[in-house]
This record gives C-alpha cells, structure tokens and sequence, in this order.
C-alpha cells in the first residue's frame, strides 16, 4: 500500500517492480520455469555463508569450479 501512496518511494522502486512483471510473464509464457530447491542444495551458500570443508567442496562441485592445478610460482612462469 506504501508503494501506492507514496509517489517517491514509488518511483525507486520502480525497476524492481519491472523486473518482478518480466519474470511474472516469463513463467506465465512457459519461457521459464522454476522448481523448489532444499535448503541444503543451495548452491548461493557457497558464496555467503561460513560452511565446514566437506559442505564447502560439495557445493563447489555442483558449480563445476575446481581448484587450479597449475601454480604460478617461480618456474612455472613462460618467459616473454
């Protein structure tokens, strides 16, 4: 109702209300579709939450991100 009312406030929040219509028409037109995922299948946790190692790995691996195998230290470096 704020939103309504309020003109200025309104006004900021305006792309958030673009974008809220966009998504809204895109899983009405079967364009996208979403799905329930389990809290503990929350990949976003990897990037903000403080996680013990084994979860931290399990979650890096859904992302397909891995550790570097190539270390940049001392003679591994080409020569220009």
């Amino acid at each position: 109702m704020e939103i309504a009312t309020n003109p200025i406030f309104h006004a900021r929040i305006k792309h958030i209300e673009i974008d809220f219509h966009f998504i809204h028409d895109c899983i009405k037109n079967k364009v996208l579709q979403i799905s329930h995922v389990h809290t503990q299948d929350q990949l976003v946790d990897v990037f903000n939450k403080p996680l013990s190692i084994p979860r931290f790995t399990a979650l890096r691996n859904k992302l397909t991100i891995s550790e570097a195998p190539i270390s940049l230290q001392g003679g591994d470096k080409k020569a220009v």
